[in-house]
């Protein structure tokens, strides 16, 4: 996967506010600045990292579980040979 730098420095802005990192927002911010982006855009991008920091980090972790949880097996089926007794008629 190869992300343009727009892309890569947003994510490194987002990623240093989520984790509370000052010298990496400090790094990222001065590097986004340095490739064009306007203070307006570094403040939306540090804006939208700090409104998802704020969601609890049980959801994250409810939703986490959700996501990668092992597929339920598939309901038994009744057949005339399954032997399982429960057979309808």
């Amino acid at each position: 996967m190869s992300l343009d730098q727009r892309t890569l420095i947003a994510t490194q802005i987002s990623a240093a506010v989520a984790c509370n990192a000052l010298a990496a927002l400090r790094l990222a911010v001065t590097e986004a600045a340095n490739v064009g982006l306007s203070p307006e855009e570094i403040k939306e991008i540090i804006a939208l990292a700090r409104d998802i920091q704020q969601q609890p980090i049980s959801h994250v972790a409810h939703l986490t579980d959700q996501l990668l949880r092992e597929p339920k097996k598939e309901p038994h089926k009744h057949g005339a040979n399954c032997g399982c007794g429960s057979h309808h008629a």
